[in-house]
């Protein structure tokens, strides 16, 4: 079976990660250069939970988050890390976008994101095997990157 490093889909792959990367550090950039808070007032439902974020100050920090994270997958350093930690921020997204308030943009952006990220979740998934053990023992940090094949 050809290996997904050399398949023609690895070229389908990388152009997902890097749209990724470029739909989070546009969102995360406009705060974080132009200190631009979106009108949440025109939300609907999710307007008060979105303004409430940005009060206790966990807007702006997924904002810088998205930054890093856009940068990750632009860089392709640290992909599969990257990928998990966006998961949450999807799950959220598409909870408020598709659940709480689904106007037809907001059903566009959650299905995009839950589309991109569990695509890419897919497609970089051989590297979260290692989680779907029945029983485990203690396993350091460090004693992994010992044993790992593939140390650089």
């Amino acid at each position: 079976m050809i290996s997904a490093g050399d398949s023609p889909w690895k070229f389908l792959v990388m152009w997902l990660r890097l749209y990724f990367a470029f739909h989070y550090l546009k969102s995360g950039l406009y705060y974080v250069i132009f200190d631009f808070i979106p009108d949440f007032s025109k939300a609907g439902a999710v307007g008060p939970y979105l303004l409430e974020m940005t009060n206790i100050g966990f807007y702006p920090f997924v904002k810088y988050l998205e930054v890093i994270l856009g940068a990750m997958l632009l860089f392709n350093r640290f992909v599969p890390l990257a990928l998990i930690i966006m998961g949450g921020i999807t799950v959220q997204i598409a909870y408020l976008n598709l659940i709480v308030s689904p106007a037809p943009r907001q059903k566009f952006t959650g299905t995009q994101e839950l589309l991109l990220n569990g695509s890419l979740l897919l497609a970089y998934g051989g590297y979260y095997v290692n989680y779907l053990r029945a029983k485990a023992a203690p396993y350091f940090l460090w004693e992994g990157f010992k044993d790992r094949a593939d140390y650089r």
